[in-house]
């Protein structure tokens, strides 16, 4: 049943904006030219870029990042084909002849998991929440034959769905040498299980998926009510700096409400618009109003968000209403 539904649902958000993307255009080379920044003492990301899938980025639009200690490294997601990961690793390599110890996965979409095979490959360990293990093992095949139909083959070759090493679900200290990096995990906001990584060091807080800057964030698999309760906890945090899973770092002085603002107008939309007996078909027409018409992806998103929520939405109050009960 999950299976269908999530063959379904991505089928669905295909049709409504991935169409745009199979224009046939080839990308002029298969090569993704990662660069690490340093953005403070053995703290490194690569940034990915604000837009959505396309045969031109290889699906380069997630933060990924790496910390060196003392004795060894970690990485932070593994990107989304197999190239992205071996360019990865290689650009690690070129930074610091340490062993790369571990790689955490934060959650199960691809843009952030679909390396793991070849992290796997290099002997390294790889951790992720076993509810974001669970929904790889379910969805993946689905989620990569719906990223290879944007990207192409050209960036997918090779690529095989694979799992981790390793599970957690409860915080976890890993001490990379003189470098205590704290795993923290959340359940039930952007998805069933997400991880964030602190390196407790240079106070460096990586939020995954839990946070977007300037972008529209996705929701297929998110528990609204959670995500905002969880936001509120991260703020609360020791954190100097935060690298979200798209989109620009955020400093202290910053706060999480290009996420937050974007989650709660999409659930008051999908709300407003079920009290009144809106038909789906009429809220894709609804004018994305100011700040959020400035979001990067948020056409798209905002598309694929609206068909998420009003199905959840439909289903709950077909399940209170009283000839079910």
């Amino acid at each position: 049943m999950i299976y269908c539904k999530s063959l379904i649902f991505f089928f669905v958000a295909t049709v409504l904006f991935g169409l745009s993307h199979f224009s046939g255009v080839e990308a002029e080379t298969t090569r993704y030219k990662l660069e690490p920044d340093m953005i403070a003492s053995g703290v490194f990301v690569f940034w990915g870029k604000q837009e959505s899938f396309s045969r031109e980025n290889g699906a380069n639009i997630v933060n990924t990042g790496f910390i060196v200690g003392r004795d060894a490294i970690l990485a932070i997601d593994t990107g989304p084909t197999r190239l992205y990961a071996k360019e990865m690793i290689e650009a690690i390599k070129a930074v610091s002849p340490l062993p790369i110890r571990h790689a955490v996965v934060t959650h199960h979409h691809g843009d952030h998991a679909f390396g793991i095979q070849t992290f796997k490959k290099n002997n390294i360990n790889i951790l992720m929440h076993p509810k974001a293990k669970n929904l790889l093992a379910e969805e993946g095949a689905v989620l990569f034959g719906y990223l290879e139909n944007l990207i192409g083959l050209d960036w997918t070759a090779g690529t095989e769905v694979d799992l981790p090493t390793s599970l957690l679900e409860k915080e976890r200290m890993i001490d990379l040498g003189q470098r205590p990096v704290l795993i923290i995990p959340y359940e039930g906001g952007h998805t069933p299980g997400d991880l964030v990584i602190y390196d407790i060091t240079s106070k460096t807080l990586f939020a995954g998926d839990l946070v977007f800057n300037g972008r529209a964030a996705t929701i297929p698999h998110a528990d609204i009510s959670t995500w905002l309760d969880h936001l509120d906890t991260l703020e609360k945090q020791d954190w100097e700096s935060l690298i979200p899973g798209h989109g620009p770092l955020l400093s202290k002085n910053q706060a999480l409400d290009s996420t937050r603002t974007y989650l709660a107008f999409l659930r008051e939309t999908a709300g407003a618009a079920i009290s009144r007996g809106t038909t789906l078909a009429e809220i894709m027409t609804t004018v994305i109003p100011s700040p959020f018409d400035q979001l990067a992806t948020v056409n798209s998103e905002f598309l694929r968000a609206m068909t998420t929520l009003f199905r959840q939405l439909e289903d709950e109050q077909f399940k209170s209403s009283p000839s079910t009960k």
